[in-house]
């Protein structure tokens, strides 16, 4: 049986033979060649062969089928295989078969992080690149995504716009915020500036959000026109639940992404004393009003600017500088800002139990439970929400590990440690060190695995460059989005007649 593959930038011929169950390349091809017919000339001796009464592709066993799949590296393509036949398409919502053909960069959190997405080329809003970001109606300059070893979306730097299709230049400049359940959020920079005069009256917050896994995009409208800063954001997805019906995004078997709500917390530039929160809705396709939500003159956010989703609500850390002007000692006074998700929005301040030092992180623990990490120079202090009140009457807070950090590889610039924070999923967090690498911090076992080298200067200018890890499971991402399909396809006659 003769098989021609085209991938991302990649092709081959291959021979399968089916009684011996081998797989052979017999010769490398362009990524178009599969674009056009052709028929493969074949030996004479071949009309002499047996029929064996069925299709090739149906007399492939079990074992040659994992084989040729196994081979394919494309996440895209694999996609394709899946829903190709009723028989694919079982094997494929299989998670055993998927964990066996899924290439990845190792096993636990390793094999959830792909990459890191990050903008290389600074807008700075002078005339000539406001003049010439007018006139952009190509992709230029997009967000550059850099992959972990082994990961699945490529082992070199690849632009954005290899993922996702961007023909109009939108993506220009883009400069990557957050990322959460594989969806990426980024601050984008508008075509309409004022280029003369003292006051930008147009200038206003422009975001848009994608999934590189599934190509889907999606470009909000306007918001906070004026000087504004954004500082917070929060990503909710259909799988957070706990959302009003006219909340909810379309399922997957639509075709359309499973976002369903941004939350963005902004501030009046040269104004720090207010916070506000405006909420954005897939459903409706609009922003609510600007709500003060917290006063920045006495609070200020800790940890990341993403938000922690955790049962029906946004959470952020917020330090009380006014308490402790009051007594300076080490320990911060510790609060939770909390919006309800849904149409509501509704926020709400929480003091929370713990005095704690170092630099404070919230983040959703293993468990499913709300936890602290307090991050010091050489450990890191971990605080967990536990069930029930506490002796005062309010939630009740238990410091459950310590974990022991490394030595830090001395940066050969001479320049002071340094090191970025980012919360993943199930109980981890990410830590980028200057010079020193990348690590996954599983707080829940209070381990720490090194996932790449970085370059020295890699992670220096926070200003200048943000990068932001991307993760998703991969093989739970394709039964759920699969189990869609299988679920439409079985409640469809007609299509059950193509497979």
């Amino acid at each position: 049986m003769l098989a021609v593959y085209n991938g991302d930038g990649a092709g081959a011929v291959l021979v399968v033979d089916i009684e011996k169950k081998v797989v052979e390349k017999v010769m490398d091809c362009s990524p178009r060649f599969g674009y056009y017919s052709f028929v493969p000339i074949m030996a004479a001796v071949a009309a002499n062969k047996k029929p064996t009464g069925a299709d090739g592709i149906e007399a492939l066993p079990e074992e040659l089928l994992f084989e040729v799949f196994s081979r394919v590296g494309s996440i895209r393509d694999l996609f394709m295989f899946a829903v190709t036949c009723r028989r694919w398409l079982h094997r494929f919502t299989d998670p055993a078969f998927l964990r066996g053909i899924c290439p990845g960069p190792g096993q636990g959190h390793r094999s959830r992080l792909l990459g890191f997405f990050s903008q290389p080329t600074r807008f700075v809003r002078c005339e000539r690149m406001m003049k010439m970001r007018t006139t952009q109606r190509t992709s230029v300059s997009a967000p550059t995504f850099r992959p972990v070893p082994g990961s699945p979306l490529g082992r070199t730097d690849r632009a954005l716009t290899s993922l996702v299709a961007d023909d109009d230049g939108t993506f220009n400049y883009a400069e990557p915020l957050a990322a959460r359940r594989g969806v990426v959020l980024m601050r984008l920079v508008p075509r309409t500036f004022v280029l003369h005069g003292i006051a930008d009256t147009r200038r206003h917050l422009l975001f848009g959000l994608c999934n590189p896994l599934t190509g889907e995009r999606h470009v909000f409208p306007p918001t906070c026109f004026g000087h504004y800063v954004a500082c917070g954001y929060a990503i909710v997805t259909a799988a957070d639940g706990d959302l009003d019906a006219e909340q909810r995004s379309p399922p997957p078997s639509s075709g359309r992404s499973t976002f369903s709500q941004l939350l963005l917390m902004v501030y009046l530039s040269g104004n720090y004393s207010k916070r506000y929160l405006q909420s954005y809705s897939a459903a409706t396709g609009t922003w609510s009003a600007p709500a003060m939500c917290l006063d920045g003159r006495r609070f200020e956010l800790a940890g990341e600017s993403s938000a922690a989703v955790h049962r029906g609500a946004a959470h952020w850390l917020c330090i009380d500088h006014a308490a402790r002007a009051l007594e300076p000692w080490d320990d911060h006074y510790l609060y939770r800002l909390s919006a309800e998700l849904g149409g509501t929005a509704r926020v709400s301040l929480t003091r929370l139990p713990i005095r704690a030092g170092g630099k404070p992180h919230l983040c959703v623990g293993g468990d499913g439970k709300l936890s602290v990490a307090c991050v010091y120079p050489v450990h890191v202090t971990v605080w967990t929400q536990q069930d029930g009140d506490g002796d005062d009457g309010g939630e009740a807070w238990l410091r459950t590990r310590v974990i022991r950090m490394p030595a830090a590889v001395p940066d050969p610039n001479g320049l002071q440690r340094d090191e970025e924070w980012f919360e993943l999923s199930r109980g981890s967090m990410l830590v980028l060190y200057r010079g020193g690498g990348a690590f996954v911090v599983d707080l829940g076992k209070g381990v720490m695995e090194k996932v790449m080298d970085c370059s020295p200067r890699q992670f220096i200018d926070r200003l200048y460059h943000r990068y932001v890890p991307y993760e998703m499971d991969l093989v739970e991402f394709f039964v759920s989005c699969l189990d869609q399909q299988r679920a439409v396809i079985e409640e469809s006659p007609s299509l059950l007649a193509c497979y």
